[in-house]
């Protein structure tokens, strides 16, 4: 019993120490004064803070580096491939591109994509590596409901109201759930972060009117209740399915050692 309870406070000393070192460890780093650009102050800001969440992993959890590369399962990368284009497809189509040219939309492609790069390697990377032990079910769901709650920090960092900020928290958090599958079933965290910075990405076209209007509103939760919907579906049967196929494995693997032996 000892060492259930030694191993709990460990994990969560883990996750608080992880939690508040990816929100306040750049603070001491004054940005303002780089006279920087929006785009390589948010480009630098989030690699650096990036790099922070590798050096945790290396020291606490270093068997996630595993899912940092591709394991060759070229049928498994294309399904993922497939969701996230049924999922993402219709708001790039809709996005609308008019006055950028090839430069700003990819400069805006980057830096959203550097959103998920950050977001992910400690939510899918550090979180889930440290809560793996407990199970990938205990692991996706908490990882993904520490994700969610991060967003609520919005209300103060983002000047967000807190109706809005509320339901974004909620869709985060089964958009989370939804990364932690795709990242299981295709075997990399690469899938998730393209998905992460293909979903912010329409959002760099916003003009600073739409912006402010949309994030200082009311919270759309008839959306939000389909995107819950959808991302639990899919992701649980993502996960379903990859843990279906492990055992599967592991069975085989163990009648051949009988045949062996």
């Amino acid at each position: 019993m000892n060492l259930v309870r030694k191993d709990l406070i460990r994990t969560s000393l883990l996750l608080v120490g992880g939690i508040l070192v990816n929100t306040y460890g750049l603070s001491w780093i004054p940005f303002d004064r780089l006279h920087l650009s929006t785009f390589w102050n948010s480009v630098l800001g989030r690699g650096i803070s990036s790099l922070l969440t590798l050096i945790g992993i290396y020291f606490l959890c270093p068997n996630v580096f595993k899912r940092f590369k591709f394991n060759g399962d070229i049928k498994r990368v294309g399904i993922s491939l497939l969701v996230v284009a049924y999922l993402i497809g219709p708001a790039l189509w809709h996005t609308n591109y008019r006055g950028a040219n090839i430069a700003q939309v990819f400069e805006s492609f980057i830096f959203a994509l550097f959103i998920g790069i950050e977001e992910d390697f400690f939510a899918r990377g550090y979180i889930f590596g440290v809560l793996e032990r407990y199970g990938v079910w205990i692991a996706a769901i908490v990882s993904s409901v520490i994700f969610g709650l991060s967003h609520l920090t919005n209300i103060v960092w983002g000047h967000q109201s807190a109706a809005y900020t509320l339901a974004q928290a909620v869709s985060a958090g089964a958009f989370g759930f939804l990364a932690v599958a795709l990242m299981l079933f295709s075997g990399t965290i690469w899938l998730p972060i393209l998905m992460h910075g293909l979903t912010d990405f329409p959002m760099q076209f916003d003009t600073e009117v739409q912006y402010t209007k949309m994030v200082t509103g009311g919270g759309d939760w008839v959306g939000v209740g389909l995107e819950v919907l959808v991302y639990g579906v899919i992701g649980w049967v993502l996960i379903s399915w990859n843990n279906l196929e492990s055992r599967e494995r592991i069975t085989k693997w163990g009648r051949k050692a009988q045949l062996i032996d």
